[in-house]
């Protein structure tokens, strides 16, 4: 019994060294077992790479598809988010245009201008080019969102023209919506 196990722990021993020992196999022709030998200048340019300290460049850091920051949380991306800031100024930015009134307009100077009263009653001076109206939020591309307000197109002697082009689409016709003058006989409460 003793025999057996000081083979057991010899047998044991050899098949440790075996895959300890720096021997390499060759799947060439004519394979056999390698020694791998390094030779004392290969040995001094490995130990010169460990001690090295590793040096960073700003590329390393910069977002890729190869170097993606694994803490960043990535559902924002997927969410339509409202433009930050508007990107021009708007008249009335929380009234719809159909609650709009057009009480007033004053033509026979270079550049007419017109009264509309919102809901609170409220009145607001407009001119040609000015935007007025709740912004309407697209989805252009992505993450990109834009608005979309009505702008003053012409101030005629009874009536406002407003027009709504898209940005993303220029080619397409812009909306029309005219806004009439209260006649006489309607009520016009302020």
């Amino acid at each position: 019994m003793k025999a057996m196990i000081t083979r057991v722990a010899m047998g044991l021993f050899l098949v440790l060294a075996w895959g300890c020992d720096d021997v390499q196999r060759s799947n060439q022709r004519g394979s056999g077992l390698k020694k791998k030998k390094k030779s004392a200048a290969a040995a001094a340019e490995d130990a010169e790479k460990r001690t090295e300290p590793i040096v960073y460049k700003d590329e390393d850091f910069i977002e890729s598809i190869r170097n993606r920051d694994p803490f960043r949380s990535y559902t924002q991306a997927f969410r339509a988010r409202p433009p930050a800031a508007m990107q021009r100024r708007v008249i009335m930015p929380t009234t719809t245009v159909e609650e709009m009134r057009l009480i007033a307009i004053v033509t026979g100077m270079p550049r007419p201008t017109a009264m509309l009263v919102d809901p609170m009653g409220m009145g607001h001076v407009v001119q040609r080019g000015d935007y007025v109206g709740r912004p309407k939020v697209i989805q252009a591309t992505g993450a990109v969102s834009m608005t979309l307000n009505w702008r003053i197109d012409r101030i005629r002697d009874n009536e406002v023209v407003l027009t709504q082009q898209d940005p993303a689409d220029p080619t397409r016709t812009a909306l029309t919506k005219i806004l009439k003058l209260n006649e006489k006989n309607e009520v016009a409460t302020l």
